[in-house]
C-alpha cells in the first residue's frame, strides 16, 4: 500500500473499486457463534461413532446408554456464550495467531469446566462413559480451533488482496494530519487505503508534510461513489464551532466521523471512542444511524416482508396496469431521477398517472399540486390511494430502496422557487439511510407536496427523527400507520 503524497489526489473522479466494508467483516464474525454451535454437534457426532467403534467395552458398544444427542444440543446451546471473543476481528486482522488460539483454548477451558460442574451438581452427566467426554470435548476444541485459524487466515488472505479494506479521509491539513498519516502508516497498513487529506483551507492552511488533495465539498462528492469507512478530523478540538459546522456538513454522507487529538495516540478522555486501524484512538463523533446487526435486521425485513408483498399483489399491479394503457397512451411505469442513500441517485418506478409527455423525462419536472391538469383519471384514482407507489416494491428488491424510511424527493427538488438543500442544511442529512416507500413524515401528516419552507423544515425534521431513532418496531409501527394513513387520503392528490 502506497502512502507517499503523489497519490493522494489521484482517487478524486476515479471510479470506486470493489472493497468490503470492515463493518461486513464484523458482521461476518459475530456469526462465530453460529460455527461453535454446529461444530459441537459435529463434534458429539464424531464422539459417538469414534467411542462406539474404538473405546466402548464390548459389552456396551451395541447400545450404550447416554442421551447424548440432547446432552451436545444444550452444551451447543450454551457454547456461544463462553466461547465468543469480541477482539476476534481485530487479533484475527493482525495476523496473531498465537494470541487468538491461547485465547481460545482458555475461553474453552472454561467451557469444559461450566459444563462439567453443571452436570456434577444436577448430576446429568452420570449416563455418560468418561471417555466419551473426553473425546467429544477433544473433537470440540479441535473443530472450533480449526473453524477460527481458518476465518482469521481468510481475513488475513482478503486484506492482502486489497479486499478488506478501511478506507480513510482526514479533514485539516497540518501537523496533526501529518503525525495521523504517519501513525497509520506504522498500523497494518495492508488493511488501510487513505483518502488524501481535505481542507477548505487550502489557501493559509498549517503548513504540513501533507498538502489537500481537495476540498469538504470534493470529499462528500467522493463520498457518493466511494465506499469511506472513517472520515477524521484532525482540526483543534479548542475550534468547536468549526468542528461542529464541518460535522453538519460531513453528515451528509453515512461515515462514521472521528476527531483526531493534537498528540495522535493519546488516549482520549470521552465515553465514545473509536479506533482506526485497530490501534489509533479518535473521539466518535458521529457514526451511521444503521450499522453491523441493525442493517442485517433491516435488509431482512425489506426482502422477506417487501417479497410476500409483492407476490400477493402481482394480480392487483397487473390491473392496474392494464387500466394505465386503456385510459392513456404511453408507457404503463414512470421513471425519475430521485435522491438515495449518501446522495446516490437512482430511477424511482411508479405507475404513470400523468398523460403522456416524451419529453417530461428532461424538463425540470415541479411538484405535482392539487387539481393539477396533467393528471389522467385513472391517474388520480391512484394518487389518491396511493396505489401509483407500488412499484416501488420493485426499487426496494432491488436494493434502491427500503419499505421505510425518508420519502426520496426529485433531483434538485425546488421549494418556492429555491433548491430544498439550499433552504436548510440538514436537508442532505435525509440520505444517511435508504429512502423509503412510507416513513414516519408520512404517517404524521408530513405527507404529499412541500409547497412552503416550513413543510420542507417540518419533512426534514420527523425524517431526522426516524434516522436518530430507527428500530425494527419502529418499521413495524410505521408499516401499520401507513395503512390507516392511506385509508384515510390525507394530502393525497
Amino acid at each position: 500500500m502506497n502512502f507517499s503524497e503523489g497519490t493522494w489526489g489521484s482517487h478524486i473522479g476515479r471510479p470506486a473499486r470493489r472493497v468490503l466494508s470492515r463493518s461486513v467483516a464484523t458482521v461476518a464474525s459475530d456469526l462465530l457463534p453460529l460455527g461453535d454451535f454446529a461444530c459441537l454437534l459435529l463434534a458429539a457426532s464424531l464422539s459417538t461413532l469414534l467411542y462406539a467403534q474404538w473405546l466402548a467395552p464390548p459389552d456396551l458398544a451395541p447400545g450404550f446408554g447416554g442421551d447424548f444427542a440432547s446432552a451436545a444440543l444444550v452444551a451447543a446451546v450454551l457454547a456461544p456464550f463462553i466461547l465468543y471473543d469480541k477482539r476476534f476481528g481485530a487479533v484475527a486482522s493482525r495476523g496473531q495467531m498465537p494470541v487468538l488460539v491461547r485465547s481460545h483454548v482458555l475461553r474453552f477451558a472454561i467451557f469444559a469446566g461450566v459444563v462439567l460442574a453443571l452436570g456434577g451438581v444436577s448430576q446429568a452427566l452420570e449416563p455418560f462413559p468418561r471417555g466419551w467426554l473426553v473425546t467429544w470435548f477433544a473433537t470440540s476444541l479441535l473443530l472450533t480451533s480449526l473453524t477460527r485459524v481458518l476465518v482469521a487466515r481468510t481475513v488475513r488472505h482478503l486484506q492482502r488482496q486489497g479486499v478488506l479494506t478501511e478506507v480513510i479521509a482526514v479533514v485539516g491539513a497540518g501537523p496533526v494530519a501529518d503525525r495521523l498519516v504517519q501513525a497509520l502508516r506504522q498500523t497494518r497498513p495492508e488493511t488501510i487505503e487513505l483518502l488524501g487529506v481535505f481542507d477548505d483551507k487550502i489557501i493559509g492552511a498549517v503548513p504540513g508534510v501533507i498538502k489537500p488533495a481537495g476540498t469538504l465539498a470534493q470529499l462528500i462528492e467522493l463520498g457518493k461513489t466511494r465506499q469511506i469507512d472513517w472520515i477524521l478530523l484532525t482540526l483543534p478540538p479548542t475550534a468547536e464551532q468549526r468542528v461542529l459546522s464541518v460535522v453538519q456538513r460531513l453528515k451528509a454522507l453515512s461515515v462514521p466521523i472521528g476527531l483526531c487529538p493534537p498528540n495522535v495516540g493519546l488516549t482520549l478522555p470521552y465515553r465514545t471512542i473509536g479506533y482506526v486501524g485497530g490501534n489509533v484512538p479518535v473521539n466518535l463523533l458521529a457514526d451511521r444511524p444503521i450499522k453491523r446487526w441493525d442493517a442485517v435486521v433491516k435488509g431482512a425485513e425489506d426482502y422477506l416482508i417487501g417479497g410476500v408483498i409483492t407476490l400477493l399483489l402481482l394480480p392487483l399491479l397487473a390491473l392496474i396496469a392494464l387500466a394505465i394503457k386503456l385510459d392513456d397512451p404511453g408507457p404503463v411505469i414512470f421513471k425519475q431521477r430521485r435522491h438515495a442513500f449518501n446522495n446516490h441517485e437512482f430511477d424511482i418506478y411508479k405507475f404513470r398517472t400523468m398523460r403522456w409527455n416524451p419529453a417530461a423525462a428532461t424538463e425540470n419536472l415541479r411538484q405535482t399540486s392539487r387539481n393539477d391538469d396533467r393528471v389522467t383519471r385513472v391517474g388520480r384514482f391512484l394518487r389518491a390511494s396511493s396505489l401509483d407507489e407500488l412499484p416501488q416494491l420493485f426499487n426496494v428488491l432491488k436494493g434502491n430502496m427500503s419499505l421505510v424510511g425518508p420519502r426520496p424527493h426529485a433531483v434538485n427538488m425546488r421549494t418556492e422557487d429555491r433548491l430544498c438543500h439550499e433552504i436548510t442544511g440538514l436537508y442532505a442529512h435525509r440520505h444517511r439511510v435508504k429512502p423509503g416507500i412510507t416513513g414516519w413524515s408520512q404517517v404524521n401528516g408530513s405527507r404529499g407536496a412541500v409547497d412552503t419552507t416550513a413543510q420542507l423544515h417540518r419533512r426534514v425534521e420527523l425524517d431526522l427523527h426516524y434516522i436518530e431513532n430507527w428500530s425494527l418496531l419502529l418499521d413495524l409501527k410505521i408499516l401499520v400507520l401507513t395503512c390507516r394513513e392511506v385509508l384515510k387520503r390525507t394530502n393525497a392528490f
